[in-house]
């Protein structure tokens, strides 16, 4: 018998390894791994051979639904996840890590080992990332279970599965039939041009809460007006950019739009009015799970009744909480007074 949830997020099960890259001498294998673009897939096999010559990795369960619903957990939201993984020991470390957030892992298993996405961070130069998503990759509509979409109050979708689009169409359709609200967090600037008209349907048609980073908002902001490209980004401020999320809010509650803008806090679109959050800049120790974080605690606040206002301010400070370690794994009693507060 499933229980009721609260939050189900559904999406990419990866685990995040983080390591610094210190003094001037890297091993030849990361430097031929890394040094091709920012962000780049590679083999399992190379991943494995990566994580290996690293020194003192931080490993913890990551993708981005996943460390929202982690976090939200935490909170104190009955919150479970959805994801493929191997039979290996990176499934069990997710799936422990998943459970002593609070969270059930249902988790699938397959053949192919767990995904993992390693993040080297070197200073004075931005974080170079490489993935391999493998087991992730195998989730299919057949393994969502449609029990556990018609008890959940709201799902959460990982943008990086938008292009999928069987898998995507099948847990719409299930929110669709059941009641059951949608949040999608975009995931990357490339995703967003990638599958903006469904975006658009989406916020059009659906329940849907989306989360956007600046980059992305642009991005979505340039395709409900083309208008926008044809003006020099010098030239239009912050009113005018957004006004396209502003303008597609305001038939309804939903869609509900937050922009994550990092030290700038927070921006809300709901009901054709937005609503601000700002919040107090410091120095990150690592910003990979910051959006992730900024969604779990909005998604909470609203989950318990609050404002979007307080919605949004909970996601600035769990978001604050979260950049100053590598990724999103962080003892829940650090978070009691966040917990309290909803």
């Amino acid at each position: 018998m499933l229980a009721d949830f609260e939050l189900v997020g559904i999406g990419n099960a990866l685990i995040d390894v983080f390591a610094d890259l210190k003094g001037t001498a890297t091993p030849n294998i990361i430097e031929e791994l890394v040094s091709l673009e920012t962000n780049r897939h590679i083999s399992h096999d190379q991943l494995a051979t990566l994580v290996s010559e690293l020194s003192g990795p931080v490993l913890c369960a990551g993708g981005g639904a996943a460390n929202t619903i982690k976090l939200a957990a935490q909170l104190g939201i009955h919150s479970a996840f959805i994801g493929s993984v191997g039979r290996d020991e990176w499934r069990n470390q997710f799936a422990q890590e998943l459970s002593a957030a609070g969270a059930a892992p249902l988790l699938v298993c397959t053949e192919k080992p767990t995904g993992g996405c390693v993040i080297l961070r070197k200073a004075g130069e931005a974080p170079r990332i490489v993935a391999s998503p493998s087991a992730a990759l195998e989730l299919g509509p057949e393994h969502i279970n449609e029990e556990v979409i018609r008890q959940s109050r709201l799902i959460m979708i990982d943008g990086y599965i938008l292009g999928r689009t069987a898998l995507v169409d099948h847990i719409v359709h299930l929110a669709e039939r059941y009641g059951t609200f949608i949040a999608l967090d975009a995931g990357s600037e490339a995703i967003v041009q990638a599958h903006a008209d469904r975006l658009e349907t989406y916020c059009k048609t659906k329940p849907l809460m989306l989360f956007l980073n600046e980059a992305e908002a642009k991005a979505f902001c340039h395709h409900l007006d083309p208008r926008l490209s044809l003006v020099s980004a010098a030239d239009i401020d912050e009113t005018d950019l957004y006004r396209p999320l502003q303008t597609l809010t305001r038939h309804d509650i939903f869609p509900i739009i937050a922009v994550k803008r990092g030290d700038q806090g927070g921006l809300v679109y709901a009901n054709g009015e937005i609503y601000r959050a700002p919040t107090q800049a410091i120095v990150p120790f690592d910003t990979t799970g910051a959006g992730d974080a900024f969604a779990a605690g909005f998604i909470a606040g609203w989950l318990r009744g609050k404002s979007l206002e307080d919605c949004a301010d909970l996601g600035n400070q769990l978001a604050r909480e979260i950049i100053q370690i590598p990724g999103t794994r962080i003892a829940t009693q650090k978070l009691a007074r966040y917990r309290r507060i909803i």
